[in-house]
């Protein structure tokens, strides 16, 4: 029997399906449909995850994210019912799963599949394929480390410089200071130092960045969701700043211990250059004031993870 005489006759006997106890209740919702509305292939999702091998919890955020919703659902039951034709497309959400796409570009790239939209499609995978290509790297790399078969600790040390006093001058930069996750914070006021900077009466008053994008962190311990963080860039030339948020002033000198890291901002190895840091502060007698700084060296939007470099500042007494 074809698949699409399987899925009317399981149409006929559907209370099989579903509870017993519920069927007075489809039967009641299935006399009352209007007479040419209901598909003719109407597929469970119970059956519809046997076909395509995406289970049905699967199936529940595919609908609620947009990326494969149900041909039909009953407007008494909840009950979720697909078409034959739905087969090919669960199958293609299963490959670019496989392939590693999250739900919002699998949800673009089926959009643009149905609009014949080759361009769109083709960036996605040349977009995917960058990232395969760095995460293979990033696999080589721990692969050739574990094989080497170091001592577990050489592991996190290993883009990590030696710990050194230095004096750090006077800094005057534009800043802006807010409570949030470290990524937020970071990413939305340092857009908006460089919009105010790159304002047009700044470009004509010739206001130039001269220094690393920094951070300071005013909180005496970790924390993930309101972090107070200070972002900064030094800047040279008459800034004009509206925003109340944000104002230009004078970073003191201070002595610093000084370490620089080298990778991705969310590596293991970031945690060990501060504790290097605070490590030499107490060997030598230090004792740390004010907040700590960090010194994003190069462009990380420009810049492979694995090449990152900050430089860790300690103010120490």
């Amino acid at each position: 029997m074809s698949l699409r005489g399987w899925s009317s006759q399981s149409h006929g006997n559907n209370a099989d399906n579903h509870d017993p106890g519920e069927r007075n209740t489809h039967y009641i919702q299935t006399t009352t449909m209007v007479s040419g509305t209901m598909p003719s292939d109407r597929i469970t999702i119970g059956k519809f995850s046997s076909l395509t091998f995406l289970s049905q919890k699967a199936l529940r955020l595919y609908d609620q994210k947009g990326v494969l919703v149900p041909g039909e659902k009953d407007r008494f039951t909840g009950y979720r019912y697909y078409t034959v034709d739905q087969i090919e497309t669960a199958l293609r959400v299963k490959t670019l799963c496989n392939l590693g796409f999250g739900l919002a570009d699998i949800g673009a790239i089926l959009s643009a599949l149905s609009s014949e939209d080759d361009a769109t499609v083709r960036a996605y995978l040349a977009k995917r394929h960058r990232e395969t290509v760095s995460e293979i790297r990033r696999l080589e790399k721990i692969t050739s480390l574990l094989v080497d078969k170091r001592d577990f600790s050489e592991l996190f040390a290993l883009n990590i410089s030696e710990p050194v006093l230095k004096n750090i001058p006077p800094v005057r930069i534009i800043s802006g200071r807010r409570t949030g996750t470290y990524e937020e914070v970071c990413s939305t006021v340092s857009q908006s130092l460089i919009d105010i900077i790159s304002s047009p009466e700044n470009q004509k008053n010739g206001v130039t960045v001269n220094g690393p994008c920094m951070s300071l962190c005013y909180d005496d311990e970790y924390r993930e969701t309101d972090a107070d963080i200070e972002m900064a860039l030094p800047v040279q030339g008459n800034v004009i700043v509206h925003d109340p948020a944000f104002s230009v002033r004078t970073l003191p000198a201070v002595r610093a211990v000084s370490v620089i890291y080298k990778g991705p901002y969310e590596h293991e190895g970031f945690l060990v250059a501060f504790q290097n840091a605070f490590r030499f502060a107490a060997e030598n007698g230090l004792e740390p004031v004010g907040p700590d700084r960090q010194l994003y060296i190069n462009d990380p939007s420009a810049t492979p993870a694995e090449e990152l470099l900050t430089e860790v500042q300690i103010p120490v007494r």
